[in-house]
């Protein structure tokens, strides 16, 4: 198998005994990939669809694999031809049908390769003995009456997640709920104070949070650029938003970084973050809408405002 091309066998699944396959898994004595997801009520999860779980688990298997097998080395610093890798998935689900359909397959497809810049192969099969849906969540200690929010924000702790949260609290009066990936401790606690601080000014029936752990066992491998982690993080969302009857999450980010201009000239192509790009956040519509099978919207608020007017945003809004 050439070096850049790898083999990613999920949840337990069979493959070719090659050289360069990984094993990962969310449940069992093998899990090498933790997925917690706190404060969401045992109400909203009595009849979660498979399809949700489902779309966790997959985005969660993307994410693992881009962020443990390098691209390369280190001293690759021109992104040679081991920048691109080549990843063959076997993941089984629940839904095995609704994953292998064309219109998922493609749109998840072309939505990744423009994301991270790698090519992909994917395979869904049937999960057999799924673990209980109850494992990867932390329920709070105490259920009051269901919180309906009326935006669902992807909540990272950086100025534009920030600002864009504080639009919605001032300007448009709304309740939202902060969906925030975290995969290190440190980001924990900035998160935490900010979210503390809004939910001091405006109450605690305006800001639901959702703080969401998902992150590697130390033993994987280690690579730092994670293109995908962005459509972990849209699926995260969406799930959240879907528990609350919701079609539709934003994104916050200035339009300098979501149209990937370069902030210097070292930093081109898929050197610089993708995140929000028009041409992703368009992908991720369309791969949400074939897996749930109904239209879901991303947006970007601030893709036409540059970081001064982010700041200049939040100084407005008090």
């Amino acid at each position: 198998m050439p070096p850049n091309e790898h083999l990613v066998l999920c949840s337990g699944a069979k493959g070719p005994k090659v050289g360069r396959a990984s094993s990962l898994s969310l449940h069992g004595t093998s899990a090498n990939v933790r997925l917690r997801i706190a404060d969401i009520s045992r109400l909203l999860l009595a009849n979660i669809p498979d399809v949700l779980v489902d779309l966790l688990e997959v985005a969660s298997y993307i994410y693992a694999a881009d962020s443990s097998i390098q691209r390369g080395s280190r001293i690759d610093a021109q992104m040679g031809a081991r920048w691109r890798r080549k990843f063959r998935f076997v993941i089984p689900v629940r839904l095995p049908d609704l994953w292998s359909s064309d219109p998922v397959l493609s749109a998840l497809v072309e939505t990744l390769s423009f994301l991270s810049e790698d090519d992909y192969e994917l395979e869904f099969g049937p999960l057999e003995n799924p673990p209980p849906v109850a494992n990867y969540f932390e329920f709070p200690d105490a259920e009051g009456t269901a919180f309906t929010p009326d935006e669902v924000i992807l909540f990272s702790g950086g100025l534009d997640s920030f600002a864009g949260t504080v639009e919605e609290l001032v300007a448009h009066g709304r309740k939202v709920a902060l969906v925030s990936h975290r995969s290190a401790s440190k980001i924990a606690g900035a998160q935490k104070h900010l979210i503390d601080q809004l939910r001091r000014r405006f109450g605690v029936d305006r800001a639901l949070h959702v703080p969401i752990w998902a992150n590697l066992d130390g033993s994987l491998g280690m690579e730092a650029t994670h293109r995908t982690r962005s459509f972990l993080f849209a699926a995260l969302g969406a799930v959240t938003a879907r528990l609350f009857d919701r079609n539709r999450i934003c994104f916050f980010e200035n339009g300098v970084m979501s149209l990937n201009l370069p902030p210097v000239a070292q930093v081109i192509g898929a050197r610089a973050t993708r995140t929000t790009h028009p041409q992703v956040l368009a992908g991720f519509r369309r791969v949400l809408a074939a897996v749930l099978g109904r239209p879901f919207d991303i947006d970007n608020p601030f893709a036409w405002t540059t970081k001064s007017e982010v700041i200049q945003q939040i100084s407005a809004n008090g």
